[in-house]
């Protein structure tokens, strides 16, 4: 055989990969997204309405310097307001479907910054001195965050219609 010969013909490769992200095959729907769909939902909500009614409470537990507080405040506050509106357009484009695997991708690279950016400003202290509660705040965000990327993975295993909306679709029998 010659060495600029190619091993496998075109045809002969045609026939291997025939059929290969054909879109007649059918997908088998993620019963679960909706399930960690609204879980990651309710997470970030229960944040927003801390940081929002409570902030300067939340800011005590992180330092017990007044001048940090009353930045740590200030910044939890914006936080808050940023997770509402995140959260409000997020949920927007998973009901309608609009663009929403593109906008998942923005919302895991912006909370991929936010946590890493979190680590350094806002938890800087509390990392001298971990605590169980401390632990357990970043394991609950690494978690929200796997499930955003695992979302972003089966994206188009995604529900359909009303099962879009149900937790209860893996209980239920779906087509």
């Amino acid at each position: 055989m010659k060495k600029d010969e190619p091993l496998v013909s075109a045809a002969e490769l045609e026939a291997l990969i025939h059929g290969w992200g054909s879109k007649t095959q059918a997908k088998s729907v993620d019963k679960f997204f909706a399930l960690r769909y609204w879980f990651v939902c309710l997470v970030a909500a229960s944040y927003a309405i801390a940081l929002l009614f409570s902030p300067g409470k939340v800011a005590q537990t992180l330092s017990v310097h007044p001048v940090e507080i009353a930045r740590i405040t200030n910044f939890l506050y914006f936080r808050g307001w940023f997770l509402v509106i995140a959260l409000s357009f997020v949920t927007f484009c998973y009901v309608k479907n609009w663009y929403f695997g593109i906008v998942l991708c923005a919302i895991a690279l912006l909370a991929s910054v936010n946590l890493v950016f979190d680590l350094f400003n806002v938890y800087a202290e509390q990392l001298s001195n971990p605590s169980p509660r401390l632990t357990f705040l970043l394991l609950i965000r690494l978690v929200c965050l796997s499930f955003v990327f695992l979302a972003i993975k089966n994206i188009s295993r995604m529900p359909v219609g009303e099962g879009r909306l149900s937790i209860f679709l893996p209980f239920k029998k779906y087509a």
